[in-house]
């Protein structure tokens, strides 16, 4: 009998980001990044949002506040 190991489901988060480009403009985004408990870890999924972040801005801005939490009440 074999047993077979069920992958959990993925978990929605919500990131809050602040972030200043290189020619000093301050801005907030957030979004949702999908997550499975046990393979993504906190930092798996801060970098994911930095990534996308990086594709969005360049290498070249600076984070000045990230959040991750759970997307429920």
């Amino acid at each position: 009998m074999t047993t077979q190991t069920k992958t959990p489901e993925p978990v929605t988060y919500h990131w809050i980001a602040t972030v200043q480009n290189a020619r000093g403009l301050i801005a907030t985004y957030d979004g949702p990044v999908p997550a499975v408990p046990g393979i993504h870890t906190h930092t798996s999924t801060y970098n994911a949002v930095m990534a996308n972040l990086k594709e969005k801005f360049g290498p070249d801005f600076g984070l000045l506040f990230f959040s991750l939490t759970p997307d429920q009440l």
